[in-house]
C-alpha cells in the first residue's frame, strides 16, 4: 500500500516492478532508493531491501518475476 502510493506521488501512478533490460541490479540503484523513500518519511526496513539488492528481472526484457 505504501509503495503503490509512493508510485502514485513520483511516479504518475504507474506502479514500477523492475527496471526492464537490466541483466542484474547490483548497481546501488536498490539501496539509493530505500534511502530515498526512507528520507521522504516512509518507514524502511533496510535489511529487507538489502537482501534485494542484487534483484533483476528474471527474464530480461520484462519488468517484473
Amino acid at each position: 500500500m505504501a509503495y503503490a502510493e509512493l508510485c502514485d506521488r513520483f511516479n504518475g501512478g504507474h506502479f514500477l516492478h523492475h527496471v526492464p533490460k537490466v541483466a542484474m541490479k547490483n548497481d546501488g540503484s536498490v539501496m539509493k532508493t530505500a534511502h530515498i523513500v526512507a528520507a521522504n518519511g516512509w518507514e524502511v526496513d533496510l535489511s529487507l531491501w538489502a537482501d534485494a539488492a542484487t534483484c533483476g528481472p528474471c527474464h530480461p526484457g520484462n519488468d517484473s518475476h
